[in-house]
């Protein structure tokens, strides 16, 4: 497993980097939803459909979460970039005990006030107009294991609408069923959430 080693002076440089390629590429990035961060830690469970999903975390967490960064990639994906890992990325290789020692490390970091943990629970792409996400097992041993701490379900959708260069809107709403969480019900939750932030979408555009 490829640890993190969170680097003050690459945060500095890569958070510059980001926000220069974000404002190239994109012409807004809103949000929406009533979202108060406190000190208790997030686990964060955004929809994944581009190469961009990191770097639109990455954008949440400075606009509006202001939490220590975490990320959770493939190995194979960590490997070929390690400086990821001093921003806060960190490994998961497709074996069992690759899986287990990963998740192990997630729980820890979701216990630790002030961080925040981007987890991606679908496991693949998916476009992002789909709305019938399904869900690996791995979010479900993070939430058991853990306590104390906030569920932020995360719907990133562009748009380009008139102009030629897209529009992001980050859709936010907070899942509280903690106590008795079910990945069923936590899927089921996620999807109407996607649904329901695609038609939003959707009346933006008309507008």
């Amino acid at each position: 497993m490829i640890k993190p080693a969170h680097n003050a002076l690459y945060e500095r440089f890569f958070n510059a980097y980001f926000n220069y390629i974000l404002r190239r590429n994109f012409r807004e990035i809103r949000i929406e939803g009533d979202f108060v961060p406190d000190n208790r830690p997030i686990l964060l469970v955004p929809n994944h459909f581009s190469w961009w999903d990191g770097f639109f975390a990455w954008k949440l967490n400075t606009m509006l979460l202001h939490k220590k960064f975490y990320l959770m990639m493939l190995e194979s994906e960590l490997s070929r970039h390690r400086f990821f890992a001093k921003l806060g990325a960190f490994s998961i290789a497709p074996t069992s005990k690759g899986m287990l020692e990963s998740l192990r490390f997630a729980t820890e970091v979701i216990k630790q006030p002030n961080n925040l943990l981007v987890f991606y629970p679908q496991g693949k792409l998916y476009s992002q107009h789909h709305m019938a996400l399904e869900f690996q097992k791995g979010i479900e041993r993070i939430v058991e294991q853990s306590d104390n701490f906030r569920l932020l379900m995360c719907a990133n959708l562009i748009d380009y609408y008139a102009y030629p260069k897209p529009s992001l809107t980050i859709y936010l709403q907070e899942y509280e069923r903690l106590q008795d969480f079910s990945l069923t019900q936590f899927q089921l939750t996620y999807n109407l959430f996607l649904k329901q932030s695609i038609h939003k979408q959707d009346k933006i555009h008309r507008q």
